[in-house]
């Protein structure tokens, strides 16, 4: 056989087999990222710290108040289903971190799962739904914030860390506390390997 024939017909199959559907690219998607701001938006400074470091490492993010959680949800449920996002990372502060658990409450009856949540001093109690694979709370009791509790089938990983006792920490100041800045952006980078469906 022609030896200029046979590369030909090897090179043939290798790019067919690496065109092939769902062979191209099977690495995770980055996650999408999701920030709620409290009350009055201005109360939640971390927050907004929080989109400059995302911008900062090219994350996907969006930002809003706490009031429009059922658009973020919504938002959130398409993202997912059309592929913009590979994993839900859900960020919120004070009535910010009360519309994280509501939002992925909506996104548990749509069929998305959340790989990361975290709640910056929830000031009602709530509880975490089973859609969510990790939720971290950082909460002050010796404020207004509170734990966030197990919801009914929630078999994922829960943390409940209280900061009350660090000295000059209060309910504004706990969102932009830099060691957790630092530890939650670890985390949305782990995130990926959580996809939402």
């Amino acid at each position: 056989m022609n030896p200029k024939f046979v590369r030909l017909l090897v090179a043939f199959m290798l790019s067919a087999v690496v065109c092939l559907p769902g062979q191209a690219n099977t690495a995770p998607r980055a996650p999408k990222v999701y920030l709620v701001r409290g009350f009055m938006n201005v109360l939640s400074p971390g927050i907004d710290g929080f989109a400059y470091e995302l911008e900062k490492k090219g994350i996907p993010h969006d930002i809003t108040n706490h009031l429009l959680w059922r658009s973020i949800a919504n938002e959130a449920i398409e993202d997912c289903r059309s592929g913009r996002a590979g994993s839900i990372v859900l960020i919120g502060h004070s009535l910010g971190a009360i519309a994280v658990v509501d939002i992925a409450k909506a996104l548990q009856e749509a069929g998305v799962r959340v790989a990361l949540a975290v709640t910056l001093d929830p000031v009602a109690s709530t509880e975490v739904p089973d859609n969510v694979h990790r939720l971290e709370n950082y909460y002050l009791s010796t404020g207004i914030g509170t734990s966030v509790k197990r919801g009914d089938g929630f078999h994922g990983q829960l943390q409940n860390v209280d900061l009350g006792s660090k000295p000059q920490v209060d309910h504004v100041t706990l969102t932009t506390l830099p060691d957790i800045h630092q530890h939650i952006i670890s985390e949305i980078a782990a995130a990926s390997g959580t996809p939402c469906r």
